[in-house]
């Protein structure tokens, strides 16, 4: 006989109906409408579309590791193709999995009650949620780096050193993932070293087998040159601000996390350094603080890696929360509802009104639409604006010999492959003209393309979501 959902519950302890619901509201908030959206650019990127070039070849020249690109290719192999919804899949599943491992990291150092408050935090933060909507590498590399972590203190706890091998492997996957896994090794070693007698196992354990994990992919990546051609000159980059908008990480926090919630549970963890604490406090504190101070001090430009501090920063929310008194604890608990809610307004297509493109309301409360001053990199949000329908359109004409966009570069290369994309040049009058409302890219240039060349381009097609025009193809008059 089928048990019925309400006695299933009851038969559950409270630690087990709480996991049991945050993975459902974790998954739904990431998965509902996943193929909705167009691909931003840097998930074209990941994208093995190029089959005359060698996978390795491929997966060597990159500006990362290769999870992210494994990851694609596999999806494209068991769906066939490029669909949105399928690519972006197991890193929807791998950001639901660091959920759970999150809590288990969380429970072990801090108890429930601050696993409770944190895990809730991180499981709906804007950060998490967007890159668990985005084949990009932010997923696994929060999972594997929560799991290597997990792992340190399980082999800390039993004195098991295949536990410490077991988190060697996944702290590599995490460097596969990205070089930002270098940041769970601060709360990894000084978990683990506790006095001198702890050096040797954990380099003999750890250490070592992570180089050994490490070289198959890395050796040839800095011999054949790939570190120096693709990642140094763009970490350079990112250091100096060049070529970039001012930064600011306060706003791009709020661009993923509008109506100030989320910055109202941050509020403890940074209070936290005003308490007394004990020595696991001090170690996400200390994370907390070299994170923040590489990403706002040495790298100009950090974007969305932000999240590699406000990790630990929500962890240090959650343990004070979990000390505050009953009446903050309700009253905490009492936000964290409208701050779920916020978060499935923010990025489920069905509930976003436009945001942050336009000015949106939630519980009518007024969220207001990004400010294109800052550089921003924007990932994970509600954006279609029917380039499919305009390949369709491409397909019935034949005489498209150039095609121009407002829009990222990367989608008309993508959704118009096969098609000659124009860039700007000598004489640049581009056939045909694609202009896309509420565009994704922040500094544009191209934005102002037709009203610098009044009189030459006759609409041909527009393009709807619903009542609201998305898109205008345009031809220029012979």
């Amino acid at each position: 006989m089928l048990t019925r959902p309400g006695v299933l519950l009851k038969k559950l302890s409270f630690e087990q109906t709480f996991l049991l619901l945050l993975v459902i509201a974790s998954f739904s908030v990431r998965v509902s409408g996943l193929g909705y959206s167009h691909y931003y650019g840097d998930e074209i990127k990941t994208l093995y579309l190029d089959k005359t070039v060698a996978a390795f070849e491929f997966l060597l020249d990159q500006r990362k590791g290769p999870v992210q690109f494994v990851a694609t290719w596999v999806m494209e192999k068991i769906s066939g193709g490029y669909n949105e919804a399928w690519i972006r899949l197991p890193f929807s599943l791998a950001s639901v999995l660091s959920v759970v491992v999150f809590y288990f990291v969380v429970k072990k150092l801090f108890g429930n009650t601050a696993a409770y408050f944190s895990t809730t935090i991180y499981a709906f933060s804007g950060f998490s949620v967007a890159f668990g909507r985005t084949a990009q590498y932010q997923s696994f590399l929060m999972l594997f780096g929560l799991l290597s972590l997990l792992f340190t203190l399980l082999s800390k706890q039993n004195q098991k050193k295949i536990y410490l091998l077991i988190s060697a492997l996944f702290w590599s996957f995490s460097v596969y993932s990205h070089y930002d896994g270098i940041f769970f090794l601060i709360p990894i070693i000084l978990i683990y070293i506790g006095n001198k007698k702890d050096a040797v196992p954990f380099i003999k354990y750890f250490l070592l087998p992570s180089v050994l994990f490490l070289l198959p992919f890395y050796l040839p990546y800095i011999i054949k040159g790939y570190l120096a051609s693709n990642t140094l000159n763009y970490v350079s980059r990112r250091m100096s601000g060049s070529g970039y908008l001012p930064n600011s990480s306060l706003y791009t926090t709020g661009v993923y996390n509008p109506l100030y919630v989320f910055f109202i549970f941050m509020l403890p963890g940074l209070f936290s350094f005003f308490t007394k604490g004990d020595r696991k406090l001090s170690i996400v504190q200390v994370w907390f603080i070299a994170a923040l101070a590489f990403y706002e001090v040495i790298i100009k430009n950090p974007g969305t890696h932000i999240q590699n501090y406000l990790l630990p920063l929500i962890i240090l929310s959650g343990v004070m929360l979990s000390k505050a008194g009953k009446y903050m604890r309700y009253t905490a608990t009492a936000l964290l509802c409208m701050y779920v809610g916020i978060s499935f307004f923010t990025f489920v297509p069905s509930l976003n009104t436009g945001y942050p493109w336009k000015q949106s309301s939630f519980l009518g409360l007024r969220v207001n639409k990004i400010e294109k001053k800052y550089q921003l990199f924007l990932y994970g949000f509600p954006y279609n604006r029917g380039w499919e329908r305009i390949r369709m359109y491409f397909e019935e004409k034949k005489d498209v010999n150039g095609v121009f966009t407002n829009d990222n570069d990367s989608y008309a290369d993508y959704y118009l492959r096969g098609f000659a994309y124009t860039r700007p040049g000598p004489n640049f009058l581009p056939q045909y003209y694609v202009h896309v409302i509420d565009s994704q890219e922040i500094d544009n240039p191209k934005e102002h393309f037709l009203s610098e060349n009044a009189g030459r381009y006759n609409l041909k097609a527009e393009f709807f979501n619903g009542t609201e025009p998305v898109s205008r193809v345009y031809k220029l008059i012979k």
